[in-house]
């Protein structure tokens, strides 16, 4: 089922979901070199349900509603692969209060060649992206 970018507002004010792009560094020889950006997506974690089965239980309903909003915000690129690292059970930021959140990151990088170093028109793409994610209602770093 397909949102308007109204109906995913509404989803990330109720879910206090924001967003954060990292670049994604690594080591060549004794080269740094940016490859690509990590996504990082934040909701709230829902601790208004009781501690354990129930809350487990609505954080991972929690999850794969942010892997649907991705799935079906951003198809998939032609130019660009990305992976989803590992979830984590929760986290905390300081941008956040250290309050609870759910988190799922995706490295994004050259679908060619993993160690290709970022271009002037993929951080152009990049921006693109960000505004999309504010078209939709997240919010960069936090609520």
């Amino acid at each position: 089922m397909s949102r308007s970018n109204a109906e995913w507002s509404e989803w990330a004010r109720r879910r206090r979901v924001s967003f954060e792009i990292q670049p994604l560094m690594e080591v060549r020889g004794s080269e740094k070199l940016q490859v690509g950006f990590a996504l990082s997506l934040y909701a709230e974690a829902p601790m208004d349900k009781a501690p354990g089965t129930e809350r487990r239980a609505a954080a991972e309903a929690l999850k794969h509603e942010l892997l649907g909003f991705v799935q079906e915000a951003f198809p998939a690129e032609e130019r660009a692969k990305t992976e989803l690292e590992p979830p984590r059970t929760a986290v905390l930021r300081p941008e956040n209060e250290l309050k609870p959140e759910i988190s799922l990151t995706w490295r994004i990088f050259h679908k060619d060649e993993y160690l290709k170093a970022v271009t002037a028109e993929d951080r152009d793409g990049m921006t693109g992206l960000e505004k999309r994610l504010s078209e939709r209602g997240l919010k960069r770093g936090h609520w």
